[in-house]
């Protein structure tokens, strides 16, 4: 899947001096860019009308994006449409796609947003079998209708780093050995065949990791492993 660029009213320019503060805390911190296509990439270093602060979105190593708060992807840099081009992200201009398993959760952080409830959140995206990502959402009173996002590709759990998560937790073997095989994208079901178990006890033991990790649902467990790895 490829994220584009949603073309309806966003002729070329550049952004407001708010919105390029905001990406990074003001003038002494991390700029923004000028509103552009994910599959027309410009060059910045060839073009004097980039200021110094455009210039530093474009090639921040971060994938960042502006979105509206619908999910609509208004701005992105270069890494950000990397990420896009290799299907990791959304597709008709929407930062995640409706169809995707995340696809609520984006929506109701992106309500608890625009209500003013929350300023930030985070997701923990599902953007393969064993591929994650965690998705940053940002908003500012000076940017009304805007979310800053940025999304960090993270590693999958593996058993070295598993161990010290249990050891943190006291997770169990088999609890363990459950939370990994979760990681890397098993449903429930997969790992009753895989571990030789009810599906049944599989839930428990899920019930049993969200209960020591003090989370609720398997995406908060699995968010909080990757944090600490």
């Amino acid at each position: 899947m490829i994220v584009s660029q949603n073309a309806a009213g966003l002729a070329a320019g550049v952004v407001d001096d708010q919105i390029m503060q905001m990406a990074g805390g003001g003038r002494g911190g991390a700029p923004f860019v000028e509103r552009r296509s994910f599959v027309r990439p410009l060059s910045i270093r060839s073009s004097p009308r980039f200021s110094e602060a455009e210039a530093w979105f474009e090639n921040d190593e971060t994938a960042r994006f502006v979105l509206d708060m619908s999910g609509r992807v208004l701005t992105s840099n270069a890494a950000a449409r990397a990420l896009a081009a290799c299907g990791m992200l959304g597709s008709g201009g929407v930062f995640i796609c409706s169809a995707h398993r995340n696809r609520a959760e984006l929506d109701l952080l992106l309500a608890r947003l625009s209500e003013g409830r929350e300023k930030a959140g985070r997701i923990l995206f599902r953007a393969g079998d064993d591929a994650w990502c965690i998705l940053d959402l940002i908003t500012a009173i000076e940017t009304p209708g805007r979310v800053f996002a940025t999304v960090r590709p993270v590693k999958p759990l593996d058993e070295e780093k598993l161990a010290a998560v249990g050891c943190v937790f006291g997770l169990t073997r088999m609890e363990k050995s459950v939370l990994l095989l979760l990681a890397s994208g098993e449903a429930p079901k997969e790992i009753s065949r895989r571990l030789d178990m009810s599906i049944h006890t599989v839930r428990s033991h899920l019930r049993s990791i969200c209960m020591r990790m003090g989370v609720k649902g398997i995406n908060g467990a699995l968010r909080l492993s990757f944090m600490m790895t």
